[in-house]
């Protein structure tokens, strides 16, 4: 046996028992098992990359993965938790899977038998009825939703939120509320998405220097970056540079 092999497997090894310690989908395990390297590396990115890839597209680049290596999986799994207990957690995991099997409307129905009672303004539940409704072109009912979550919950935090409130703003022509939000999240936001976006919001705004201004500072701030970092927010920088020309 070569030493890539056992390097390979001693990798696979490490995947496994970090699938198993963490409380992952066991589902991995059997993908680490049967498919070295293509799991191996699938597993990296949908699981063990940090939470850049949390952003919307991230999440519809990994859902495409999840559904190539094992279509209908989670679904099955999901929808066996909820009929048998159909608590807020199921609930939620349910809908996400309806969701990634691009069945939104069913997703959204599985919310909303949720947001009952105590759990009205549960803050999680909120902010996935915020997405579908953002992906379905419904900004004016994201806007209401995600005001409503932080009228409700104001001591939840979520950058991912707080972007989708921004981006909806935006979409609702609320130009100046956006850029506010915008720069508020920019501030914590984990990773180049937030920043390039308010870039837009300020071009579209008729703010142009300010616009360049803050491309330009994304740009310097990313060559102090760690290398992993400038790796994880290519897709972003590139899109960055792009805009400055």
């Amino acid at each position: 046996m070569s030493l890539a092999t056992i390097l390979i497997w001693l990798l696979q090894l490490a995947l496994i028992i970090h699938v198993l310690k963490t409380g992952r989908s066991r589902y991995w395990v059997i993908i680490l098992l049967f498919m070295p390297m293509i799991g191996g590396a699938a597993y990296l990115v949908i699981e063990l990359l940090p939470e850049f890839s949390g952003s919307i597209t991230g999440q519809r680049a990994a859902r495409s993965v999840r559904q190539t290596l094992n279509p209908g999986a989670e679904l099955r799994q999901h929808e066996a938790a909820w009929t048998q207990s159909p608590n807020v957690d199921n609930s939620r995991r349910y809908a996400e899977a309806l969701l990634d099997a691009d069945q939104s409307e069913e997703a959204e129905n599985i919310i909303n038998q949720a947001l009952k009672g105590l759990f009205s303004t549960e803050p999680t539940l909120l902010l996935l009825k915020a997405r579908i409704q953002f992906e379905d072109d419904r900004t004016s009912e994201a806007v209401a939703t995600l005001e409503s979550l932080q009228e409700h919950n104001p001591d939840f935090r979520s950058a991912q939120g707080h972007l989708l409130y921004a981006r909806s703003l935006e979409a609702e022509d609320k130009t100046d509320d956006a850029i506010r939000e915008y720069s508020a999240v920019s501030g914590y936001f984990p990773g180049v998405e937030a920043r390039y976006r308010l870039a837009l919001c300020l071009q579209t705004a008729g703010r142009d220097k300010a616009a360049s201004s803050e491309l330009e500072s994304i740009l310097n701030d990313a060559k102090l970056a760690p290398p992993h970092f400038r790796k994880s927010q290519k897709k972003w920088l590139d899109a960055v540079k792009r805009e400055l020309g």
